[in-house]
């Protein structure tokens, strides 16, 4: 599809969408056919930029020690050094806490041992665990670009639904970030493979794409 007819479905659910008190995510739902998703060949654990962003916006924690924590700080409202990392594993509560807070991690890649071994019971169910990043390297660019992507993580039932943007957005601009996750879907499962897609608001009834 162009962007174009994309875009008027996305219109088309906004306008079937009831009005509410917050701003709506709008979702893109896939169904899938004659494949397993649990397969190791078919399963789908993407992290997927969308180019025109997300239009909310999303917290992305750092584990980060000397200067890269401090300028982490900078950016991010979490952020913890190796101290504060192995006191948080020390308590299980705190530490899910944590890891509901943030979207996704970046890390020193000194501290990923320490974090797979006493976080990874907790960031890896979540399909959180950190993205290694050099100590020198400039943050805002790499933060900035997780805030605008999406992560796509396949279960058992052979359906995926991820936000592709918010109400607020202009309809061709999530039709784009529609195109880059069909995109990137698509180099991993078959377009014959795809039974039909859907797009809707948080609230409102679906609209099919195709």
């Amino acid at each position: 599809m162009e962007i174009s007819e994309i875009a008027k479905k996305v219109k088309e659910a906004k306008e079937k969408s009831p009005s509410r008190k917050f701003t709506q995510s709008i979702e893109l739902g896939i169904n899938f056919k004659n494949i397993n998703l649990e397969s190791p060949e078919y399963k789908l654990n993407l992290m997927i930029y969308l180019p025109k962003g997300r239009g909310k916006d999303v917290e992305i924690g750092v584990f980060a020690d000397g200067d890269m924590n401090l300028r982490a700080k900078k950016i991010s409202k979490h952020v913890l050094n190796r101290n504060e990392i192995e006191s948080y594993s020390k308590d299980r509560r705190k530490m899910r806490k944590f890891a509901n807070a943030c979207y996704a991690f970046i890390a020193q890649p000194e501290l990923m041992s320490l974090i797979g071994k006493s976080w990874g019971i907790i960031l890896g169910p979540r399909g959180k665990m950190p993205q290694p990043v050099p100590s020198n390297a400039d943050l805002e660019p790499v933060i900035k670009r997780l805030k605008n992507s999406v992560r796509i993580r396949s279960k058992k039932n052979p359906t995926v639904h991820v936000p592709v943007g918010s109400e607020d957005m202009k309809d061709e601009d999530i039709a784009e970030n529609i195109l880059a996750v069909l995109s990137a879907i698509e180099k991993k499962i078959a377009k014959e493979n795809i039974r039909s897609t859907y797009v809707k608001t948080t609230m409102g009834p679906a609209v099919r794409l195709w």
